[in-house]
C-alpha cells in the first residue's frame, strides 16, 4: 500500500493515523478503513486482500532454524511449479528439482545471502523459460490446458507458437519479523517478434538453446520442442559476436 500510494498517487491513497489506516484504490473502486494489525477489520486476510490488488506473484518466507520456509502466497502465474505443493517447504526443498545448481553449491550460497537480506535494501534477479502460446499460468494443476500444446511445435511454426518468458523477481525483508518476501512479474514475447525487433537477442537465444545442458532442457520443459525452435532460429544467427549486455545492438 505504501509503495502504490507513493508511486501512483493518481490511483491510490493511503492515510495513516497511528494504527488507523484509510486505503483508497480508485481503479477497483475500493475505499477501506481498517486497523493495522487487526485482521477482523479487513474483509479478507491481509495477504489475500492486497494480493488481489497488486500485479505479480507473492510468496512469504519465514526465517527460522537457519533456513527459509515458504509459508503463504498469492500466485496466479506459476511457471511449471505449484504453490500448493511447495508451501511449507524449506528453501532447498522448494528448489530441489533444479538440476546442476545443487552440486555447484548455488542454492547454499543463495540461502546464506538471503538470510542476511536487510530491511529497506531489496534485491532482484532474472529468470527465464519458454512456453507455447503467451500463457502466464503453466502450473501443474492446469497442465491439461497447456501441456498438449508442446506437441504441436514444428520448425515451421515455432516462431509463432513458442514464446520466451522472462521473470523479474524481487526479494524484500518485511518488518518487523525477519521474513523475506519474494515477488515476481513476467513478460512474454514470441520468438518471431524477438527475431524481427532484436536480431542480437535472436542470435543469443539460438546459441543458448543449442548449447543448453540436457538436464536443463528437461527441467524447463523444452524437451519436445527445443530442437524445432533451434532450427527455426538458426537462419537468424550469422555467427557474428554480439555486444555485451542485454540492450539491442
Amino acid at each position: 500500500m505504501e509503495s502504490l500510494a507513493r508511486d501512483y498517487p493518481q490511483h491510490f491513497t493511503l492515510a495513516r493515523n497511528g494504527n488507523h489506516w484509510h486505503w483508497i484504490n480508485r481503479p477497483l473502486e475500493l475505499d477501506q478503513r481498517f486497523t493495522f494489525g487487526d485482521v477482523s477489520t479487513l474483509p479478507r486476510p491481509p495477504l489475500d486482500y492486497i494480493g488481489r490488488q497488486a500485479q505479480g506473484d507473492f510468496v512469504v518466507m519465514d526465517q527460522r532454524e537457519g533456513d527459509l520456509w515458504a509459508e503463504a502466497g498469492v500466485v496466479t502465474t506459476q511457471a511449471d511449479w505449484s504453490l500448493d505443493f511447495d508451501v511449507g517447504m524449506s528453501f532447498n526443498e522448494w528448489h530441489g528439482p533444479v538440476p546442476l545448481a545443487h552440486e555447484l553449491g548455488v542454492f547454499d550460497r543463495a540461502l546464506k545471502y538471503l538470510l542476511n537480506l536487510r530491511l529497506g535494501q531489496p534485491v532482484r534477479r532474472l529468470n527465464w523459460t519458454m512456453t507455447v502460446h503467451p500463457r502466464l499460468d503453466t502450473s501443474p494443476e492446469n497442465y491439461p490446458k497447456w501441456g498438449p500444446d508442446r506437441a504441436a511445435v514444428t520448425p515451421q511454426n515455432a516462431g509463432d507458437l513458442v514464446h520466451l518468458r522472462v521473470e523479474l523477481q524481487g526479494l524484500w525483508r518485511l518488518p518487523p519479523q525477519a521474513t523475506p518476501s519474494p515477488s515476481a512479474s513476467a513478460a512474454i514475447s514470441s520468438a518471431c517478434a524477438i527475431s524481427r525487433r532484436f536480431p542480437k537477442w535472436a542470435r543469443r537465444v539460438h546459441r543458448v538453446l543449442k548449447n543448453l545442458h540436457p538436464a536443463l532442457v528437461d527441467y524447463k520443459g523444452l524437451t519436445r520442442y527445443r530442437d524445432a525452435v533451434v532450427e527455426w532460429l538458426a537462419p537468424f544467427d550469422d555467427g557474428a559476436p554480439t555486444t555485451p549486455g542485454t540492450a539491442p545492438e
